[in-house]
């Protein structure tokens, strides 16, 4: 005999188990990683997992890829970057994507590229395209994603093409032969188009309640088909990178360059003046956190390199960078003095005795 008190007991702990998911990824953890690793975005970030979360919960429309994001802002603000840590997050590996830089498309005819070429053309039989298959189908516990690079660049024909991929969720090759779905795909695509705008009209962050994001919102409207808008599912600014973010942003790169130091049992350590420098000589403003890694590999990979070629023989070093006449120095400090915690003390000598 099945008691009331039983029946309700069942349903509450049916209820209070934790949602299955057919993903193997959180996406509570994928937005941590985002957040650790890209500056400035926390709200395009916030925007991304709540489509990570309607996917895990499976609401998403299955005719139609997992998600379409399209990414706009100037250059050098983490759109890119975006994709790769996204990848990094769900597959381990941050070029686990398949990646078309749409600005090697800029001629119509350049669209067989991804369409494949029509019946009666050279390589229409064997259904070739820039598209990798296997990096975009994914597995049925982790999406496959994709990743249309500075699509404003790409021919107007070639971005036409990807309006099935959107729609339908799939990609249907001009041979007839063959399709390539998305449904199991995360699609995203970047664009630049009003950068040049906003860059001359910089005043108007001066000016309080206005931000660019309407001049690239603009400036995309009038770039793209309305139609071609209208099945993006999400379009997402990136704000420009501040000063404030980025000595953090020189801290990372720090690391990434200690752990290719690793193997030759050498660290690095920069002073807060000379990470300060870097930033404010580097023209970040005006190219985005790509100039901080262009000044950081002339200021600082270079010294360590030179460094290295003449002291390959030293072990265990650390490497202190100091500003110094408007320039970087570094400092080779001893690992073991570095990390010592108490000074050695002096040897015992005992006195000779005096003569009396």
């Amino acid at each position: 005999m099945v008691f009331v008190t039983d029946r309700i007991r069942s349903q509450t702990q049916s209820q209070s188990q934790p949602l299955l998911s057919r993903f193997a990824f959180q996406p509570a953890e994928v937005s941590a990683h985002l957040k650790a690793c890209i500056r400035s975005q926390d709200a395009v970030i916030d925007r991304l997992e709540s489509q990570l979360n309607v996917i895990s919960a499976g609401l998403n429309d299955r005719r139609r890829p997992l998600l379409s994001a399209l990414f706009i802002g100037a250059t050098g603000v983490g759109k890119t970057e975006m994709v790769r840590q996204v990848a990094q997050a769900i597959h381990g590996r941050s070029d686990a994507f398949c990646r078309i830089d749409m600005n090697t498309l800029a001629q119509s005819h350049y669209s067989a590229a991804i369409t494949g070429a029509p019946p009666g053309y050279v390589g229409s039989k064997e259904n070739l395209s820039l598209l990798n298959e296997d990096l975009i189908s994914g597995t049925s516990s982790r999406p496959g994603i994709v990743l249309f690079d500075e699509i404003e660049k790409a021919d107007h024909s070639v971005v036409l093409s990807l309006m099935n991929i959107l729609d339908n969720g799939t990609l249907k090759l001009a041979s007839g032969q063959k399709s390539i779905s998305f449904t199991n795909t995360l699609v995203f695509m970047t664009s630049n188009v009003g950068s040049r705008l906003a860059e001359s009209l910089r005043w108007l962050d001066s000016v309080p309640g206005v931000n660019r994001s309407g001049l690239y919102k603009r400036a995309l409207e009038r770039h793209f088909n309305t139609e071609f808008i209208n099945r993006i599912g999400i379009v997402e600014y990136f704000s420009a990178l501040t000063s404030e973010d980025m000595p953090s942003l020189v801290e990372g790169l720090e690391q990434s360059l200690n752990s290719q130091l690793k193997r030759h049992n050498t660290s690095i350590e920069l002073e807060p003046a000379a990470r300060d420098f870097i930033v404010m000589t580097s023209g970040f403003r005006k190219y985005g956190a790509r100039a901080i890694e262009r000044r950081f590999r002339d200021l600082v990979i270079t010294e360590v390199a030179r460094h290295l070629t003449a002291h390959n023989d030293t072990m265990n070093t650390h490497l202190q960078g100091v500003l110094s006449e408007r320039q970087i120095t570094l400092l080779p400090v001893s690992l073991a003095e570095t990390h010592s915690e108490f000074p050695s003390e002096p040897e015992f000598t005992p006195k000779s005795p005096k003569a009396t």
